[in-house]
């Protein structure tokens, strides 16, 4: 899908890279997300251990870092959840949400490869984060699938509806299929329980669909931006005119990668931080689109790393100061000991 002729043109600008986690090795520090709580930034990520005969390490647990929104650079942690839980020996996201309805959402889930995968859905509520201790409580936590009418795995920020629906975005089995695809469930009491809504696209011989990350154009409208876990790895999109229960056909973007997390500038373009996979060495690309994602365009890079390209890249951005960003993403290098980096970055409008 080429860039509009007719479109602005947009420029990248690093302002400061720096560290959140360092490298700690035997550490695995990975999967970060943002929220922002009044004049503060919550980050989640996922801490483990290097394991190599384990995707993305062991032992893990979620961490959860609060910095002043006006000082990012530096973060504080506030308590470890659910890794030291009887049978609960690997966490292996974290998927922070929010604020909505008065709460913040935590999407987890338990993995041991071909043996477990079971994702969690956590609410803290709001006064929880708001005193200034050293740590906060631990969030009610509940298996997804004893409170939805279908289980999936979790990826994507949660969405609010106009109309004051919740969305949940993920990938998982859909009914009477047999291939993952990606799904939308809906909540209509406050994340207490959910249920399918739609499923936005099938895999096929072509296509093997996942992880995406819902954008609202405003109104009912919505897009999505969706994995395609085959090569040379095209992000796919598709687009919603009556909040998600239906969804027009997929099509092709020019961006290669995984894991795309979507924020908007303040013209209301469309930004999209990812696993960049167009070049030798995987990396943390920016792409936009200013059309409400008919088009899009790789503007640049924040990072590149070195290692196995699934020990890195995945990431979020969230909006600061007129055209200014926050990223977090996770970075490596032939040690295969990730570590969790900042970047405060610009995009401008020609």
């Amino acid at each position: 899908m080429p860039m509009n002729p007719t479109s602005p043109l947009f420029s990248l600008t690093i302002n400061e890279r720096f560290m959140v986690i360092p490298k700690e090795p035997p550490h695995y520090h990975a999967f970060p997300t943002l929220i922002r709580v009044d004049e503060r930034f919550w980050m989640a990520c996922r801490s483990g251990k290097v394991d190599q005969t384990k995707p993305h390490g062991a032992d893990g647990c979620v961490q959860l870092f609060v910095a002043n929104a006006e000082e990012p650079l530096w973060w504080e942690c506030r308590g470890a959840f659910f890794g030291d839980e009887e049978g609960s020996p690997n966490e292996l996201d974290a998927i922070l949400s929010g604020p909505m309805a008065g709460h913040i959402f935590l999407g987890t889930r338990i993995y041991e490869h071909r043996k477990r995968n079971t994702s969690f859905i956590s609410r803290w509520d709001l006064s929880d984060l708001a005193h200034h201790s050293s740590e906060v409580w631990c969030p009610d936590r509940s298996v997804l699938k004893d409170v939805s009418d279908i289980d999936m795995n979790c990826f994507g920020h949660m969405q609010k509806t106009v109309s004051g629906e919740l969305l949940m975005s993920g990938y998982g089995t859909p009914p009477k299929g047999r291939k993952l695809a990606p799904l939308l469930l809906c909540s209509d009491d406050e994340g207490k329980s959910w249920r399918l809504r739609s499923v936005l696209a099938h895999s096929d011989e072509k296509m093997f669909l996942t992880e995406f990350s819902l954008g609202h154009i405003g109104e009912e409208k919505w897009i999505a931006l969706i994995r395609n876990e085959i090569k040379p790895y095209p992000l796919m999109v598709v687009r919603s005119d009556d909040d998600g229960r239906t969804w027009s056909p997929i099509t092709q973007t020019p961006l290669r990668g995984h894991a795309p997390m979507l924020a908007k500038t303040k013209s209301g373009a469309f930004l999209v931080l990812y696993r960049d996979l167009l070049k030798d060495r995987p990396g943390i690309g920016i792409g936009v689109s200013s059309d409400n994602g008919l088009s899009w365009r790789r503007i640049g890079r924040l990072a590149s790393y070195q290692g196995n390209i699934y020990d890195g890249g995945y990431g979020d951005l969230i909006a600061m100061r007129k055209n200014q960003f926050l990223a977090v993403y996770y970075l490596c290098d032939k040690e295969r000991s990730p570590w969790i980096e900042g970047c405060l970055f610009s995009v401008r409008e020609a």
